[in-house]
């Protein structure tokens, strides 16, 4: 063996930076107090100056009483031109061998598990999982239309905590428990995500559980201590998600527990631009997708509609497009030749659209149409004024950024058609949300029940930019009667609460009521609460009752002629729901006896009103 004196090249393997990994040296002997890696580093240099050190090399170190174990991880050399005292070429080179001088940097990392808590600036960056993939895109995941949500979600919950801690300090957020338990645990204390799906399942209100166990409240409680409480956990994210926010305990809503609270409203058209580009990306890419389909035409007429079901119209229309290659005779054969052409036109996404997937926050036609089956009767004035005005509130809603809420009572005799021209004022709005809230949908209902009932139809309402609820025979909504008299104070509190409540910012609500008995609404202090009153009459003349036949195409020009010569100048009194029975009654007659039977009956439901004179 020979042995020989190393002389160092001090222009190449002067150490300028070096990276030490540093533990307790004895596991039993750890502590939870921070080390100042400054210090550390200060007391090394001095210790080991004009020392040579390799990588990979271990030794023992002693500090404040403490025995450390070091492995030297990393090298780097000095700049060669700040040995010849000019500036720094910016130049880096890795050695495996150097000599430790006066003014060369010691940076130490903790070692992989160790419990040592490193504080100063003589240490490396805390490397931690990113809790957000660099890779992370919502449209490869499927997700489109939340860019104002997920803004905001950012901004108020994950920037504080995504940030390292020490930048986060600096900008002056030292009061957060948060960061102040990740400061001091470090690379331990790395964010972690909790998700409760369906929060009110097992965030009850306390005290409101059938059970006598009381096992919701316990959950409450747990889940309080552990947010905000004494043993609370200070490096976790908590989301909770859920559709009945109403049903939360209070006191996890305060601040210091679920502080952000972020509302996933329907998609604009932007968004639902989005989400169909998304779910049509695959048929796109296989070239099964006609020219003719326009994802902005269908974002366009797909108001009201969620993620769900955009992406219920494509499968739809899917289904539609595969459904005319298939043969179903007694048995069920493909034309393969045809399949392997199959593409989705834009006439399988109208026929889903139409017939098939239906917005549970939109407009569902059939909702109204059974009240306007006969149409409108523009049998005088007063019907067209009464449609001019609905015009002008609609528009009113449409367009005034003052008057959020407008409401309007449709006030009349029994049988004049005012749900009709209510029914019908709503779908001319085209507004994208329309609801009848009607007392026949709750028959049966407790008290409590249709409260809840119609709250929901509000609030299903306020979700959308633009909504039109009818709220129709209120008199019947109330339980009203005359004997007593007798109504219901629960239901008529709410309907109070409802009807003056202005939506949600950014939302615009109509509402239209309808009654037959303005005078036991007066009295119950109900009329206030409508922003206007707009009569609907009867047919008072015999002149309207005639224009009123000729437009429902009722009898011969003859036999109409006869019932005209009959009424002319005459006073008559009757609505057009009941003039439309005695119409059809009539017709049930031999022809001969059509206008004397019609003629009879007016005179026996007294709308004949001169007969009686």
């Amino acid at each position: 063996m020979y042995v020989a004196n190393y002389n160092f090249d001090k222009s190449k393997q002067c150490i300028g930076a070096m990276t030490i990994e540093i533990d307790f040296l004895q596991k039993k002997s750890t502590d939870s107090s921070p080390y100042d890696s400054d210090r550390i580093a200060a007391e090394f240099i001095q210790q080991f100056n004009n020392q040579s050190f390799s990588v990979t090399q271990q030794f023992v170190f002693s500090f404040c009483d403490k025995l450390f174990g070091l492995m030297v991880k990393d090298i780097e050399a000095m700049d060669a031109s700040i040995l010849r005292g000019e500036p720094a070429s910016g130049k880096k080179q890795k050695i495996d061998i150097g000599l430790m001088v006066g003014n060369s940097q010691v940076i130490f990392e903790k070692a992989e598990s160790s419990s040592l808590t490193l504080v100063g600036k003589a240490k490396t960056k805390e490397a931690r999982q990113s809790i957000i993939n660099p890779e992370w895109n919502f449209e490869k995941m499927g997700i489109g239309g939340l860019d104002r949500e997920f803004s905001a979600i950012f901004r108020r919950a994950f920037a504080s905590r995504v940030f390292p801690p020490d930048i986060v300090e600096q900008m002056g957020e030292k009061t957060s428990a948060a960061i102040l338990y990740r400061l001091i645990l470090g690379a331990n204390s790395g964010l972690h995500i909790i998700i409760f799906d369906e929060l009110d399942a097992i965030c009850k209100q306390r005290g409101t559980g059938a059970s006598s166990t009381g096992v919701h409240d316990t959950v409450v409680n747990q889940l309080l201590s552990k947010i905000d409480g004494v043993e609370q956990l200070n490096n976790i994210l908590v989301i909770g998600m859920t559709n009945r926010p109403d049903l939360i305990d209070d006191a996890l809503m305060r601040p210091g527990r679920f502080e952000v609270k972020m509302e996933i409203s329907l998609p604009d058209e932007k968004g639902r631009v989005q989400i169909l580009t998304i779910h049509t990306n695959k048929m796109r890419g296989y070239n099964l997708l006609a020219p003719d389909v326009d994802i902005k035409e269908l974002a366009a007429d797909t108001k009201n509609y969620s993620g769900a079901e955009l992406e219920g119209l494509v499968r739809a229309a899917q289904s539609t497009a595969m459904n005319r290659h298939i043969k179903a005779t007694s048995t069920v054969e493909v034309d393969m030749e045809k399949a392997e052409k199959l593409q989705v036109t834009r006439s399988d996404f109208m026929g889903s659209l139409n017939n098939d997937i239906k917005p549970a926050f939109g407009t569902n036609q059939e909702d109204y149409s059974n009240y306007i089956m006969n149409g409108i009767i523009k049998w005088g004035d007063p019907v067209t004024r009464v449609l001019g005005d609905g015009e002008l509130l609609v528009q009113q809603t449409k367009n005034s950024d003052r008057t959020p809420l407008v409401a309007v009572l449709l006030e009349g005799p029994p049988h004049s058609g005012k749900t009709a021209l209510a029914a019908q004022i709503a779908e001319d709005s085209e507004f994208p949300f329309i609801k009848i809230c009607s007392p026949d949908k709750m028959i049966g209902h407790s008290e409590t029940s249709k409260c809840q009932a119609i709250k929901k139809v509000f609030d299903d309402a306020y979700k959308s930019q633009l909504s039109c609820v009818v709220v129709d025979d209120i008199e019947r909504l109330l339980d009203y009667v005359p004997i007593g008299p007798r109504f219901s104070n629960l239901v008529l509190q709410a309907l109070l609460v409802l009807l003056k409540k202005a939506p949600p910012k950014g939302r615009k609500l109509l509402i239209i009521g309808t009654t037959s008995r303005k005078d036991v609404l007066q009295e119950m202090e109900m009329l206030d609460a409508f922003s206007t009153t707009i009569h609907i009459p009867n047919i008072s003349t015999g002149e309207q009752l005639v224009d009123a036949l000729e437009l429902l195409g009722s009898f011969t020009d003859k036999e109409r002629a006869s019932i005209s010569h009959q009424l002319k100048g005459k006073r008559v009194w009757i609505g057009i729901k009941k003039l439309l029975v005695l119409i059809e009654m009539s017709l049930q007659m031999s022809a001969e006896y059509r206008v004397t039977k019609f003629l009879s009956l007016l005179r026996e439901e007294g709308a004949d009103r001169s007969f009686y004179e």
